[in-house]
C-alpha cells in the first residue's frame, strides 16, 4: 500500500469510528484494527490520536470554505449567493459527507494549542463568509430589521443542527428538507415583496 493510501486508510476508519463511537472512546489501537494496519506504523504516519482528528476537521473545514468562495465567485446576486451557499453546504455536508461535519462540530473541542487555533481560524473564516453575504444584502435593503451577527448564528445554528437530526431514510429527501430549510431562513430573513 502507497504512503497515500495508508493515511487515507487510516483518516477514512478514524472517521468512521469517531462518528459511531466519538473521539474519546475510540483508540488508536480501534483505528488499526479497522484499517488492518499496526498501531506502530499509524505513529508513523501521525504522531497521536489527536492529529488524525485534526486532519479531518482541517480538511472538511477546507473544503466548506473552498465550496463558500467558489460560490462567492461564481454568484454576483447576494440574495441568490446566500442560497447557493447554504444548498451546496447542506447537500455536500448532510448526504455525501454526513459524518466528517459531525465530528466537526461535535469533537472539535477536543483538539489542543496550536491544532485548536488553526480550526477556530477556519471557522471564522466561513463565518465571515456568511456574514460578508449578509451585510451585501443588507446593504440592499432587502433584510429584515435584525442584528446581522445573530442571524449568521441562527444560520450557522440551522446548518449544524441540520446535520444532526437528518436522516436519509426519512419522510423526506435531502432536497426537499435543504428547500425547507432554505425557504424558512429567508422567510425569517428577508423583507418580503
Amino acid at each position: 500500500m502507497s504512503v497515500q493510501n495508508t493515511r487515507e486508510t487510516l483518516v477514512r476508519c478514524a472517521i468512521a469510528l469517531f462518528f459511531q463511537k466519538g473521539y474519546a472512546d475510540t483508540s488508536i489501537r480501534d483505528i488499526g484494527t479497522r484499517a488492518r494496519i499496526s498501531t506502530s506504523v499509524i505513529y508513523h504516519y501521525f504522531k497521536n490520536k489527536e492529529e488524525l482528528l485534526f486532519e479531518i476537521i482541517r480538511n472538511a473545514s477546507q473544503d466548506i470554505i473552498d465550496i463558500l468562495h467558489q460560490t462567492e465567485t461564481k454568484v454576483s446576486d447576494p440574495v441568490e449567493r446566500l442560497r447557493e451557499m447554504l444548498i451546496s453546504n447542506m447537500t455536500v455536508f448532510g448526504a455525501k459527507r454526513k459524518k466528517e461535519f459531525i465530528i466537526v462540530a461535535s469533537e472539535r473541542h477536543y483538539l489542543n494549542g496550536k491544532r485548536r487555533e488553526i480550526i477556530r481560524k477556519m471557522q471564522r473564516d466561513i463565518w465571515d463568509i456568511y456574514f460578508k453575504t449578509l451585510k451585501l444584502i443588507d446593504e440592499k435593503g432587502l433584510l429584515n430589521n435584525m442584528d446581522l451577527r445573530v442571524m449568521n448564528f441562527c444560520i450557522s445554528s440551522a446548518l449544524i443542527q441540520f446535520h444532526n437530526w437528518y436522516r436519509q431514510d426519512g419522510p423526506l429527501s435531502i432536497e426537499e428538507v435543504i428547500d425547507n430549510i432554505v425557504k424558512f431562513l429567508f422567510n425569517a430573513a428577508l423583507k418580503q415583496k
